[in-house]
């Protein structure tokens, strides 16, 4: 993530940084002024098959453009916005959970370096608002921890034109873990986080955002223990996950 973010907005890759860009995604999105990230937490291929019906704002993104691609091991979120933020790998920047201090070079260091401005969207508990968000210029974060305050958030940095800005939406990792992340709780949480990545892609559109839309990590149902479902495994529900990116012009030409 790191290399295909970096190339697309025109600034360095962070200092340990390692791999390239996505060709598709920078012959997509050359270069731009404006990008905003959403990861939907835990959704990965496995949950999106089960949950195309709910998800029209994601399936009509889809259908511009996407791939699969692999989640680092361990499958957890902290070590993999570690990972997406330094483009380093797990053994290079340490990150196990949420609570340490992210210590490498990210994307937002780099940016400040031209100028450009980074911003997050993010509920108060989650390991974008506490790992992730006190390195940005803008942090935003709810302290609602509901996924509706979040995209608030996150439509109103769009409207204040930051540069980059980092989403997470959670709804469906918390049904997962509750209910299986193939459950009907959790195609309704699919639902609930398809109508906000809709809102954020609206407000994108309308000021020329190009857009990256990924999850961090799948999930697979438990056969025993505490949760219902859960992830942390190399398994292929927990590693393949979806990502998805339009320019600002395929935005307009296809929302507008």
């Amino acid at each position: 993530m790191a290399p295909t973010v970096c190339k697309a907005l025109g600034v360095r890759l962070p200092s340990s940084a390692g791999g390239f860009p996505l060709p598709e995604v920078s012959l997509s999105i050359p270069k731009t002024e404006r990008l905003a990230v959403v990861v939907i937490d835990a959704f990965g291929v496995s949950t999106w098959r089960k949950a195309k019906e709910w998800t029209p704002a994601f399936n009509k993104l889809r259908d511009l453009h996407g791939t699969v691609i692999r989640s680092v091991m361990p499958s957890i979120t902290p070590v993999n916005f570690a990972t997406m933020l330094t483009g380093a790998s797990p053994s290079t920047h340490g990150i196990t959970n949420r609570e340490q201090p992210l210590s490498h070079e990210t994307i937002f260091d780099v940016m400040r370096e031209t100028g450009m401005v980074s911003a997050t969207a993010a509920r108060a508990k989650s390991s974008n608002g506490i790992l992730v968000s006190p390195h940005a210029d803008r942090p935003g974060v709810a302290a609602s921890n509901l996924d509706s305050e979040v995209t608030e958030i996150a439509r109103r940095m769009i409207d204040d034109e930051v540069n980059l800005l980092w989403v997470q939406l959670l709804d469906v990792d918390d049904a997962g873990h509750a209910h299986g992340p193939h459950s009907p709780e959790s195609m309704e949480a699919a639902g609930r986080a398809d109508a906000n990545l809709g809102g954020i892609l609206d407000a994108a559109r309308v000021k020329g955002y190009s857009m990256m839309v990924l999850a961090d990590h799948g999930q697979h149902p438990a056969s025993d223990g505490q949760y219902k479902g859960v992830h942390g495994t190399d398994t292929p529900d927990d590693l393949h996950v979806p990502f998805l990116w339009a320019s600002k012009d395929e935005l307009e030409a296809t929302l507008g």
